[in-house]
């Protein structure tokens, strides 16, 4: 059970940071926000040709792979920090002493990344 509660923060984790992450500036990118900095980002843009922004989105789920890499790392390193997830019963299962590494949950094969994203790597 405490592996399934794991991977259930985990898919939490990919869902509803990562991949929303990307798909905000995906779209920003490709023009469908429209606030004042998404605008501003626009305008940053211009100058670039399709290939460059081609390499610019497919940067972008990069750069938020290594930012949750490193939000876990430091998460995993602070004993002053206790991550826990409760089942449907109210038991609690702390993250950090399931795991062997939770930097490491996100990649390979078996990783969240690629059993609960919609996003696929950039590169």
């Amino acid at each position: 059970m405490s592996q399934i509660m794991l991977d259930r923060f985990g898919e939490i984790l990919i869902r509803r940071v990562r991949d929303k992450a990307i798909n905000d500036w995906e779209k920003t990118i490709n023009g469908k926000m429209k606030s004042p900095s998404a605008a501003r980002i626009r305008d940053l843009l211009s100058g670039f040709s399709i290939q460059q922004v081609e390499i610019l989105e497919r940067l972008i789920p990069e750069v938020v792979d290594t930012t949750l890499h490193h939000l876990l790392w430091t998460l995993e390193q602070l004993d002053s920090l206790k991550i826990v997830i409760s089942d449907q019963d109210g038991t609690t299962y702390d993250i950090k002493e399931i795991s062997d590494g939770l930097p490491g949950e996100l990649y390979g094969d078996h990783g969240w990344i690629t059993r609960f994203s919609e996003k696929p790597h950039g590169l």
